[in-house]
Formats: C-alpha cells, sequence, structure tokens
C-alpha cells in the first residue's frame, strides 16, 4: 500500500498554484539585495511570511486533508480516502498518463478504456512501487515508466525535516552571528555595545532579524541551484533513467558543494570586496 494524496482536478490546481507560487517567489529574495536598495530586515520577513511560506502552508494543508492510500489487490486498483473509496479493475485501465508538470507533486491520471478519467489523480512522492504493483497485475505500464516526470521522481532523494532544519536553521546561525557582530562594530563600537546602550531586547532583536534575514537568503540561495538542477535532471530523464541517475548523482553534488562550500566563499569575498 501507497500513501498518496488523491486529487480532483480543480484541488489540484488549487494545491499546484499555491505550490507554484511558493517556489517561484523563493529566487527572488537573493535577487532584491542585488537589484533593490537595502530592504528592512522587517519587510523582508513580511514578504517571505506571506509571498513563500504562506502559499506553502496552505499548499501543504491542502494536500494533508486529501491523503489517501493506492493499493493494487487480485488485479483491482484501490484509491481509498477519509471520504472517498474508488475500485478501479486494472483491465478497464487504459493507461496511466504522468503528470509533465509535477505540481503539487509528481503523480499521474489514470485514463480509462471506457472513456474519461478516474474522478481523482494520484500525487504519489515515489511513483515506482505503485507502477511495480501495476504491472504485476498484468499493467503495461512501460510508458509510464520511462516518462520524465517518474523517472526524475524515481531519482530524487526526499530531505527530512531535520535535515533541513540543520541545513537553513543551525547552519545559517554562522553567517548570522558574522554579519550581526561586524555591524554591532560599526554601529555601537563593540559587540555589545547596542546591548549596553539600548538594553538586551533590542539586541537579541537585531541578531533575530540577521538570522531571519540569513535564513531566508540560504533558502533563496538554495532553491536557485536546486531549480536549475532539477530543470537538468528532467531534461536528462529524456534519455532514460540510466542517464537521469548519473545526471542526479552530479545534481546532487554541484548543489552540496554550491551550498557547503559556496556561502563561506559569498561571505568572504563580501568582506573582502
Amino acid at each position: 500500500m501507497s500513501r498518496v494524496v488523491l486529487l480532483s482536478r480543480p484541488w489540484r490546481l488549487v494545491s499546484g498554484l499555491l505550490r507554484a507560487v511558493a517556489l517561484v517567489t523563493l529566487p527572488t529574495y537573493l535577487v532584491a539585495v542585488f537589484v533593490l536598495p537595502p530592504i528592512p530586515p522587517v519587510v523582508m520577513v513580511r514578504s517571505f511570511l506571506l509571498g513563500t511560506a504562506l502559499p506553502a502552508a496552505v499548499a501543504w494543508a491542502l494536500t494533508r486533508a486529501f491523503t489517501g492510500a493506492a493499493d493494487v489487490h487480485v488485479c483491482m486498483l484501490h484509491l481509498r480516502r477519509d471520504d472517498l473509496a474508488i475500485e478501479i479493475p486494472c483491465a478497464a485501465i487504459e493507461h496511466i498518463q504522468p503528470w509533465w508538470v509535477s505540481l503539487p507533486g509528481p503523480g499521474f491520471g489514470v485514463t480509462l478504456r471506457a472513456g474519461g478519467r478516474a474522478p481523482v489523480g494520484v500525487a504519489i512522492d515515489e511513483p515506482t512501487s505503485l507502477l511495480d504493483a501495476l504491472a504485476a497485475a498484468g499493467m503495461d505500464v512501460t510508458h509510464a515508466r520511462r516518462h520524465p516526470s517518474i523517472v526524475r521522481a524515481a531519482s530524487r532523494r526526499r530531505a527530512t525535516w531535520w535535515w533541513l532544519l540543520l541545513k537553513f536553521a543551525v547552519f545559517g546561525t554562522l553567517p548570522a552571528t558574522i554579519l550581526f557582530y561586524t555591524h554591532q562594530h560599526i554601529a555601537y563600537g563593540g559587540t555589545f555595545g547596542q546591548y549596553y546602550l539600548e538594553g538586551p531586547g533590542a539586541w537579541l532583536t537585531t541578531f533575530a532579524e540577521y538570522w531571519s534575514n540569513t535564513v531566508i537568503l540560504l533558502v533563496s540561495y538554495a532553491s536557485c541551484w536546486r531549480g536549475a538542477v532539477e530543470t537538468i535532471v528532467w531534461l536528462v530523464a529524456l534519455a532514460g533513467a540510466g542517464p537521469a541517475r548519473v545526471a542526479r548523482r552530479l545534481a546532487d553534488a554541484a548543489c552540496a558543494l554550491a551550498y557547503w562550500a559556496g556561502v563561506p566563499v559569498l561571505l568572504a569575498l563580501r568582506y573582502l570586496a
């Protein structure tokens, strides 16, 4: 049994648009630093919360609301949700049609021999296992397996919440502390200048502003690399699963190098400029 999200077309459109808004706005924070006048920290945080975090949270909530399960048993595709139960004989399925645009995530529609489609599409992070089950039931899923969206999804490693916390919130503390230390010396003459002049509340508020803005910029920076390499992997996936796996390894290595080594280098270049 596979954990899936069962979405009708209208709800897929809504959740997909929300996810797209969150993804498209991510790179803009890094771009804004270079093309706009200095942005007050509170403006950066507010823009991130309203323009990126809120659409992403609503999209996540929608997918949670429509989460269900998919299983193939006795040559029957079972799609279940708390408010929905659909059983489709595998013999009645003409083909599995993967989504060209993986929003709100990778997935596919089910086209029926009698005409039309199943009332819900199936969004699934790891589609290979469900396609294997359909193949074992006698369906020809060769076309679906070779689809670039499916190949890309199969090659992807899903990041855990704790890894994202370490990557951005924890790692971001280092450059934020350096920038905050510099600001304190320039504006107040020492590390604790603001602390003694305005009190601990103002000092901690300034650090929180530097930390939150640094984390936002790190997420924005990482999204630029991730968006580029995911596009490359998708294009390479047109050539097959083998080349896609190679492209995935190279892409993940490039993203890791650009982030873990690139951020300290960029920070150093700022001070050397």
